[in-house]
C-alpha cells in the first residue's frame, strides 16, 4: 500500500431502478478519494440502465465500465465478472439501493491504509424504513454491503464457490485471516434504505435491524439526504 491513492473499483450491479442507479451515480461522483471507477453490471434486456449511462457517459468524466450480461445470469457469476474486469487495487461493494456519505471510499481506504488489514467494513450503519419513514442506528455486526477490500484478498476468497448470493461467506474468510477492520464509528457513511422486502426478512441482516434503535434527531435530515428526487439527472452537474 505503498501508493497514495491507488484506484478503487466500486462495484455496482444494478436491474431496471432508474431513481435508485441515479442516486448512485451521484454518490459516487461526490465521492471526496481522488482515483476511482465505477462498474455496473446490468441486464442485457435493461433498457433504462443503458439509456442513463448513455448520457451520462456522453457527458462525463467519470470512469464508468459497463457490463451488459444475460438477463438469466445468477448474481454470483456477475458479480465475478466484475470484479474480474476491475483495474483497481481495491474492491469497494457500491449498492445501488442504498445512500453513500462522501467520505465512504476515503474513509474505509484510510483506517487500512499503511496496516496489516487488507479489507474494511461498517459495523453499524443508518437504516431508513421506506414503510413508517424512520431512520435507526444499527445493531453491531459486520454489514457486508458495505465490504471494501484489496482485489486479490477479494479474489483468494473465492465468491466462485459461495453458493448464496450474498457476501457473508467472503466476511468470514477474511476475519478468519484476520484481514478484516472493522469499522464502529461513522455509521452516517452508509444508509441502508429498507423497502420491506421478502427476501430481506428471511436474510440475517433482518435481525439486526429489529435491534436497532430509533434516532429521531437525524430522521428529517436522512430523509431528505435519501430522497431519490434530488438525484434526478435533470438536476445534476455532470461534467464536473
Amino acid at each position: 500500500m505503498n501508493s497514495k491513492h491507488p484506484l478503487i473499483s466500486c462495484i455496482c450491479l444494478t436491474w431496471n431502478n432508474e431513481a435508485n442507479l441515479q442516486r448512485a451515480l451521484v454518490c459516487f461522483k461526490g465521492q471526496d478519494y481522488p482515483n476511482t471507477e465505477l462498474i455496473i453490471a446490468y441486464p442485457d434486456n435493461d433498457n433504462k440502465t443503458r439509456s442513463i449511462l448513455d448520457q451520462i457517459m456522453n457527458i462525463s468524466p467519470m470512469r464508468i465500465i459497463r457490463i451488459e450480461h444475460p438477463k438469466q445470469e445468477n448474481r454470483i457469476t456477475t458479480k465475478n465478472n466484475a470484479i474480474n474486469m476491475a483495474n483497481g487495487s481495491f474492491i469497494c461493494m457500491w449498492k445501488d439501493e442504498h445512500w453513500h456519505h462522501v467520505n465512504r471510499i476515503s474513509d474505509q481506504y484510510r483506517v487500512i491504509r499503511n496496516t496489516p488489514f487488507l479489507s474494511s467494513v461498517l459495523m453499524h450503519i443508518l437504516i431508513f424504513n421506506v414503510k413508517n419513514q424512520q431512520t435507526f442506528h444499527s445493531g453491531y455486526r459486520p454489514w457486508q454491503d458495505t465490504l471494501f477490500c484489496e482485489k486479490q484478498m477479494m479474489l483468494q476468497a473465492s465468491y466462485t464457490k459461495i453458493e448464496r448470493e450474498d457476501d457473508s461467506v467472503v466476511i468470514d474468510f477474511l476475519s478468519y485471516h484476520n484481514k478484516l477492520y472493522h469499522i464502529t464509528e461513522t455509521p452516517h457513511l452508509y444508509v441502508l434504505i429498507y423497502y420491506g422486502n421478502k427476501h430481506y426478512k428471511q436474510s440475517n441482516s433482518y435481525n439486526y435491524f429489529l435491534k436497532s434503535e430509533f434516532t429521531p434527531e437525524i430522521n428529517q435530515t436522512v430523509k431528505e439526504l435519501i430522497n431519490p428526487d434530488h438525484y434526478a439527472m435533470n438536476n445534476q452537474n455532470w461534467d464536473i
